[in-house]
């Protein structure tokens, strides 16, 4: 591929010229001065020596800086106006020598003309200006007539003002050339990655660019592609229809063309290409016809195997056992394969094809079937519009046959909803397979998965069975449902002691006594070990009788092989209530009342008590509700202005956690908070906190330039602080949100900052080189250390809202608040009052000193939109 590359072209900057320019006028000066000393026999007072000698000094300077030293001090803008005013003093001072004639304005003229091109355009003008008027006060000086002098004073401002143009000139070609240099490169390099084919011909389709694409598509090289070289073959089914087209895509201004079509690769196999054509003659930056080609003849094979394999799909679905069928949305069969077909008395697929099930219930009727025609369709019907309203596939249904004939077997179903390209369900795919050899061995197996070996009573597995449907069912009845559940006291002794042979015979002869005891209605199951579980329909006091039952039935000496035990049993009972959702929670609360029963002697029963537990449950609810906040965008921010006592503007906001749980609705950071720093969360969801604070106050600062030093304050917890990533974590953060870093806060409670007061202080120092401000939260509540106090590089103390409340009732938090302002201004920190919520509290806060102020007073915590409202209107607060 040819390229058009402008790496020759470079641009001239006016530090390149400054430097040959500041070298060629000291070293014309300097040889100006030497000819006049020489040709006059002058002799120079000790003055004229030195600018002499600084003459030669800055002369030596430019060598360098020409030579070597390009991109150094030499340039550094201070330097650059130090070496200016140098070298206005020096040619001013040769021009005052008494000893020698006055040096021509010129050179003041050319220093003018010269700095300029490398100094910011108002330090320029102001150095133009500058040697102007030196040139004008020694002309004065000297006594030369204004005619004479003003002409060089305006040539003096206009040959600096050229030269600022010339380097403001260059600047923006250097900036362009730049530019076009990537988007050059950016060209090149797209045109080399991609694998569509672009190719721009002229009007005679002779080549003008092709990218390396083509070459892998049909096998050519580059030289053969641009120097004409390349003749296409195409196919001859396809060569007189693609031929029109271009032939009309070249006729026809602005034209496009799309053509699928063969060519013949240099190998000698045809490639499919999908052609689109433009007609850009008339664009003169392109002024040819531009191309992009697609290699599809993956697509194409793939088309022809897709036929293949449809043969074979057709093939393996009348050779598969199972009854196979496709319904659409009306339920009509579309699809069926030959074991269906016959299964149903059908001899092909077409004879089968929009027939409904009512259809086929119809046909297959009895007289001795358990069920009607009707109902076996309407019950099919169902589970089909399931599957195609909801989308959820129905699997693995298991269930004995309809009709009288098939009583006897059993058939596994599985219905699965079809979609169509855009995700739209069209119909259903349904596989039914007889499985009544395999069914019969799994009801034996069941059974035995179901019962407990050693007792035959019924496992955990089937007491959790059985409590999903005893639930619901008590729910619908709105009946009580009653669970005990009972573990025997010290039985692992008897086994230590008498071997497990002797305890196996004692847990089956308790397994009878506790049967016994209970009515037949009542369900009893071995939840393991020496675990036992009764569920009953009893009220609670009923529940209380027969656990006392089961005690006096269990307590009874055991007598086998001479060997006598008296085994007890202590018991937990609980209640179904609308808190218990699945079979676990009721368990978990009866053998939670269970353990109550142990805790308080054992061989007793003991109801279950929600109030002991509801704390901790809801706790551990919230707790990973919590974890998935972030996740669910459930988390919010709000912010609360900090406003100014001297004149009510808003100086920042401190942002706020929001938390709206699903579940739990508004939750207080109160509340969540804490749970967040128990696990962990807070580290997370602080790092959060202080992005969205970041990216917001970013946006604020390029949307209103004028809104100056606003900042916004993020707290911060002691998880977050003595955390070993939390330096790095907010450094990212800062320079991906291109905030300006001093005005963001961050808030450390008193307690976290005293929580590892080393560990603190190396962190805070960090985060201070940043650039961000810090504040103490909270001061006055916690224990701190004045010793680490004063060591903390803080610029705020934040006084707790505690102090605040009380300013104008207790004396005692007046003097608090007091001794905090003057350890304030002993430290020169920044003051900020939490809680300000009267008249009073601002004018008692004003004769302390305080700065800033936050509250209701002010304002409750803003929305973005709110927040923002307040800085694009500079809006005041009222203070008096």
């Amino acid at each position: 591929m040819k390229e058009t590359r402008l790496s020759g072209v470079n641009a001239v900057a006016g530090s390149d010229i400054f430097r040959t320019a500041s070298l060629l006028l000291y070293a014309t000066l300097v040889f100006h001065v030497v000819l006049l000393i020489y040709a006059r026999h002058l002799n120079l007072s000790s003055t004229g020596v030195l600018a002499a000698t600084i003459l030669s000094a800055l002369l030596f300077t430019a060598f360098v800086r020409y030579f070597w030293l390009r991109t150094s001090l030499l340039l550094n803008a201070k330097f650059l106006l130090c070496e200016a005013g140098i070298a206005t003093f020096a040619i001013a001072t040769l021009s005052t020598q008494n000893a020698m004639p006055a040096l021509p304005m010129p050179w003041l003229i050319a220093i003018a003309g010269v700095f300029p091109l490398v100094l910011h355009s108002r330090i320029g003008i102001v150095v133009i200006a500058a040697v102007a008027f030196i040139g004008h006060s020694i002309n004065v000086r000297l006594g030369v007539t204004i005619s004479d002098w003003l002409p060089e004073f305006f040539a003096t401002i206009c040959i600096g003002w050229l030269a600022l143009l010339l380097a403001k000139t260059l600047n923006i070609n250097r900036i362009a050339l730049s530019q076009a240099r990537t988007n050059d490169r950016r060209f090149n390099a797209i045109a080399r990655v991609t694998r569509h084919i672009f190719i721009i011909t002229d009007a005679d389709y002779q080549i003008k660019f092709a990218n390396p694409a083509l070459q892998d598509v049909i096998g050519y090289d580059q030289e053969e592609i641009l120097y004409g070289s390349l003749q296409p073959i195409l196919h001859p089914e396809d060569e007189e229809e693609h031929k029109n087209k271009l032939r009309y895509l070249r006729n026809t201004p602005h034209a496009s063309i799309f053509s699928r079509h063969r060519t013949q690769h240099r190998d000698g196999h045809w490639v499919w290409l999908e052609t689109r054509g433009y007609n850009m003659l008339h664009d003169s930056a392109i002024n040819g016809l531009v191309f992009s080609i697609e290699d599809i003849t993956l697509r194409k094979d793939a088309e022809l195997k897709l036929q293949e394999e449809t043969t074979l799909l057709r093939a393996v679905l009348d050779l598969n056992p199972s009854m196979i069928y496709v319904k659409d949305r009306e339920g009509r069969f579309t699809i069926s394969n030959q074991v269906f077909q016959k299964r149903f008395g059908y001899s092909s697929e077409d004879e089968l094809r929009g027939k409904t099930v009512y259809d086929i219930c119809m046909k297959m009727a009895n007289e001795e079937d358990e069920f009607t025609s009707q109902q076996i369709a309407d019950e099919i019907q169902q589970q089909d519009l399931q599957v195609m309203e909801t989308g959820i596939p129905l699997q693995d249904i298991e269930m004995p046959g309809f009709w009288h004939s098939d009583m006897h077997c059993w058939f596994h179903t599985s219905k699965y909803p079809l979609r169509d390209a855009k995700g739209a369900t069209i119909g259903i795919l349904g596989v039914t397979r007889d499985i009544t050899k395999r069914k019969t061995t799994e009801l034996q197996i069941e059974y035995q998965a179901l019962h407990d070996i050693l007792t035959d009573l019924p496992n955990r597995r089937y007491l959790v069975n059985t409590l999903v449907s005893a639930m619901e069912i008590s729910r619908q009845r709105q009946s009580s449902l009653t669970m005990l559940f009972c573990d025997l006291d010290f039985f692992k002794s008897v086994n230590d002691t008498h071997g497990h042979d002797f305890g196996d015979k004692c847990l089956i002869e308790i397994c009878k006594r506790v049967v016994d005891a209970l009515p037949p209605t009542d369900f009893v199951a071995r939840f393991g070990g020496n675990e036992f579980v009764i569920l009953t329909n009893s009220s609670l006091a009923e529940a209380s009788v027969k656990a006392n039952a089961i005690m006096q039935a269990v307590s009874e000496p055991l007598i086998f092989d001479s060997i006598a035990v008296k085994i007890q049993t202590s018991i937990g009972i609980a209640q179904l209530s609308p808190d218990h959702q699945v079979p676990a929670d009721l368990i978990r609360d009866a053998d939670a009342a269970m353990y109550q029963a142990k805790e308080r002697g054992r061989n007793r029963a003991e109801i279950y008590d929600a109030a002991l537990q509801s704390k901790s449950a809801k706790h551990a609810r919230m707790d990973v509700a919590l974890r998935f906040a972030l996740e669910r965008n459930e988390l919010s921010v709000a912010y609360q202005p900090k406003v100014s006592l001297a004149d009510g503007s808003v100086k920042g906001f401190e942002l706020l956690l929001r938390w709206n749980s699903p579940e739990y609705g508004l939750i207080s950071p109160n509340e969540f908070i804490p749970i967040a720093e128990t696990s962990g969360m807070v580290v997370p969801i602080g790092m959060w906190a202080m992005e969205q604070a970041c990216k917001q106050l970013a946006a604020w600062q390029v949307t209103y330039p004028a809104m100056g030093n606003v900042t916004v304050a993020v707290n911060v917890s002691m998880r977050q602080l003595l955390h070993t990533s939390f330096f790095t974590q907010v450094r990212d953060i800062l320079n991906n949100s291109g905030v300006i870093p001093h005005t963001i806060e961050l808030e450390i409670t008193e307690t976290s900052a005293m929580a590892n007061p080393l560990q603190t202080i190396e962190t805070l120092s960090m985060l201070k080189r940043l650039g961000l401000r810090l504040a103490l939260d909270d001061f006055g509540t916690g224990y701190s250390s004045l010793a680490y106090l004063q060591k903390l590089p803080i610029d705020i103390l934040k006084i707790d809202k505690a102090f605040v409340h009380g300013l104008d009732t207790k004396q005692s938090d007046r003097e608090i608040i007091r001794l905090v302002m003057a350890l304030a201004q002993t430290l020169n920190l920044q003051t900020v009052a939490e809680g300000v919520e009267t008249a009073a509290h601002i004018r008692e806060l004003k004769k302390m000193g305080c700065n800033l102020g936050q509250g209701f007073l002010f304002s409750p915590p803003l929305s973005v939109e709110q927040a923002e409202t307040l800085i694009c209107s500079s809006h005041r607060f009222p203070i008096d």
